[in-house]
């Protein structure tokens, strides 16, 4: 019911409350004009970290999915509209656990292998590596009340950061310094990282 609420209040966020308006964009007609260096280097980050929060739920809610619902459908939406299309799946997929995964077992070792795992911490770093050319908090409030679209996917960014947090408290209750999960984007892989035998004792005895 917290999940499905908050859904309710994200959505009603972002059709009625949200500040600014749709036609001030600070990011997509430079990303289409190739003009990279004209986006605030902190928009650009977090508007990269909305395309790595999904691969990081996409990696977690796969290697476990044998709830309710499929995840990858969510997971996979996840990529256009964010926490809009994972907080139905916290609300109602994630309950009532079947016996078996239904994630074939080549994802499984894909996605629980160290290579995968580190890939997503080099893309991590990478984008931070955005924040490296400068940027200012106090830009960054005047483009959240200028640009509706800064300001729901801001508020989507600290959903999602949310949610990455429950995940790996909810999933691997049992897994060694769950405390690196509070590190925002990558702290749920560095647990995974962390604990890829608890992750490989858990898809086996589902499988």
């Amino acid at each position: 019911m917290v999940f499905f609420l908050i859904w309710i209040l994200l959505i009603i966020y972002a059709r009625y409350l949200a500040p600014g308006t749709g036609a001030n964009n600070p990011i997509f007609p430079e990303l289409f004009d190739g003009n990279i260096g004209a986006i605030d280097p902190l928009v650009l980050a977090v508007f990269n970290s909305l395309g790595l929060f999904p691969l990081v739920f996409f990696t977690i809610l796969v290697l476990n999915d044998h709830w309710r619902f499929p995840a990858w459908p969510f997971t996979l939406l996840s990529f256009v509209i964010g926490a809009f299309a994972l907080l139905p799946y916290f609300a109602f997929g994630l309950r009532k656990p079947k016996k078996n995964l239904r994630t074939p077992r080549w994802l499984i070792r894909f996605l629980r292998s160290r290579f995968w795992l580190i890939t997503l911490i080099v893309m991590w770093a990478i984008n931070l590596l955005t924040l490296l050319q400068g940027f200012s908090f106090a830009d960054y409030v005047d483009y959240f009340f200028a640009s509706s679209l800064v300001s729901v996917m801001t508020v989507d960014w600290f959903v999602l950061y949310g949610l990455s947090v429950y995940t790996v408290y909810r999933l691997y209750p049992d897994a060694r310094a769950k405390g690196l999960a509070w590190i925002p984007i990558i702290g749920p892989v560095l647990v995974l990282l962390r604990n890829r035998q608890l992750v490989e004792e858990n898809s086996e005895r589902t499988v």
